[in-house]
């Protein structure tokens, strides 16, 4: 008996950090994945993947906007302010596995696609990476 309840704590435990998905975490969390990446973010800071220089980044109103139904609303005021441009729409998608996520929108007929690497995905706090190391962190608006 001693050995089947030693057996299910192990079990248990095992499943605990095998939850931890993300590298920065959460390690163990029962909000699904969806659930915490359907909402608002907005920008607050960037690493550079090549210099690791960490740089914080003013709220101006930019955001992305990541919605249940697999749409998005994206802006980013230093690319489409001068354009006149309040946000524009897209879609996104998890992987297969869901440690990335890819997006896309339009621009003026540009489309334009990113696929990241989820570094973190907390209710309120989330990490993106590019294939060149290049993390941008958002907080929840």
């Amino acid at each position: 008996m001693k050995t089947l309840k030693y057996t299910l704590l192990s079990i248990i435990i095992l499943s605990i950090y095998s939850c931890g998905k993300y590298e920065e975490g959460p390690a163990f969390t029962l909000r699904s994945k969806s659930s915490r990446m359907c909402q608002k973010w907005r920008p607050i800071q960037s690493v550079d993947g090549s210099t690791e220089v960490i740089t914080n980044i003013d709220s101006d109103g930019s955001y992305i906007e990541f919605i249940k139904d697999g749409s998005i609303q994206y802006y980013n005021k230093d690319q489409m302010s001068f354009l006149g441009i309040d946000a524009v729409s897209g879609t996104w998608e998890f992987s297969e596995d869901k440690t990335q996520v890819t997006y896309s929108y339009n621009v003026l007929t540009v489309n334009t696609t990113k696929l990241k690497t989820i570094k973190k995905l907390k209710i309120n706090s989330l990490a993106l990476e590019d294939n060149n190391g290049n993390r941008i962190y958002y907080e929840n608006y």
